[in-house]
């Protein structure tokens, strides 16, 4: 009986403070498996070959990813949940671009902010920050997108 109470207050204070559990850790809401820290990428900007350039200013709302640990991406707009989806991470190639063994993330993307459903990714120290990079696999044949994040930690 005590155990069944313990546990049961322990999963009230993991939902009170939006806290989820993955196998024995707990985790944060909004810790990003990719920066590993708490925040979110912030949306800067993508490049289509066929369309051009789009902002948060150009589109209207600005757009938020969380790759949470437990393989779910969480895409909002406007700090607000817009779809989750999950995603794979691998090694592999961009058959159209290149036969060079690249980090690959897949995951359905919104069709608000357009973009292969596989990309490349990269994440790199800036002055600024973290940045993450996201190249569809088919930008080099102007079919996917290049799009550029920056880290904003909670």
């Amino acid at each position: 009986m005590k155990k069944a109470t313990l546990l049961v207050a322990a999963l009230t204070l993991l939902s009170a403070t939006g806290c989820h559990s993955i196998g024995d850790e707990v985790q944060p809401r909004h810790y990003d498996a990719l920066a590993l820290e708490t925040g979110h990428w912030e949306w800067d900007a993508s490049t289509l070959g066929w369309t051009g350039k789009r902002t948060p200013a150009s589109m209207g709302f600005t757009r938020q990813l969380v790759f949470s640990a437990d393989g779910y991406v969480l895409i909002q707009h406007n700090g607000k949940l817009n779809k989750q989806t999950s995603y794979q991470l691998s090694m592999g190639n961009l058959s159209k671009c290149s036969t060079q063994q690249v980090p690959i993330i897949a995951y359905k993307t919104d069709s608000d902010v357009p973009n292969n459903d596989r990309k490349t990714y990269s994440i790199s120290k800036t002055d600024t920050g973290q940045q993450l990079s996201l190249v569809g696999e088919d930008a080099c044949v102007d079919g996917g997108a290049y799009e550029t994040y920056h880290w904003v930690a909670e």
